[in-house]
């Protein structure tokens, strides 16, 4: 009897870590990719659904979000939040950062994470492709710093 407890909790236990180790693989087995702007937006598709980080100039609007990059003008990608993302506090410290300085006219720039995907009509401004934000930091205003 007891050596029939041992073997289940044995046998448990086992599971429980080849689970946490199949979870551990998942998350590492991803790592973002550091691009520029102008890259991703001159080949969204060699980059769409995969992890990017990128440093970018964020333009908060009455009906949406934008990233660009003054290196390649005229180009610019709709920011969406992940819907699990949203809930995390630097996402959600930084939409409400932009919404505090929507009409500043000093440039916002942020290291963002994320995903190119296709738009499923998520903003007034119907847009092919969008960039889902997954985390955000190195938030600043004013000129860029030194690009990466």
């Amino acid at each position: 009897m007891i050596h029939q407890h041992l073997l289940r909790r044995s046998a448990l236990l086992i599971c429980f870590l080849a689970c946490c180790s199949f979870l551990t693989a998942q998350t590492l087995g991803e790592s973002a990719q550091t691009v520029s702007f102008c890259t991703l937006s001159r080949q969204p598709d060699k980059y769409k659904n995969s992890l990017v980080t990128l440093r970018v100039r964020v333009k908060s609007f009455r009906h949406g979000t934008s990233i660009s990059d003054p290196s390649c003008p005229k180009q610019g990608i709709g920011l969406i939040a992940n819907e699990s993302a949203g809930q995390t506090n630097s996402v959600s410290h930084f939409y409400q950062f932009l919404q505090e300085r929507r009409l500043s006219k000093i440039p916002i720039f942020a290291m963002i994470t994320g995903r190119l995907v296709a738009d499923s009509d998520s903003s007034f401004v119907k847009r092919d492709i969008v960039f889902k934000l997954e985390s955000v930091s190195q938030v600043s205003e004013g000129d860029q710093p030194g690009k990466q």
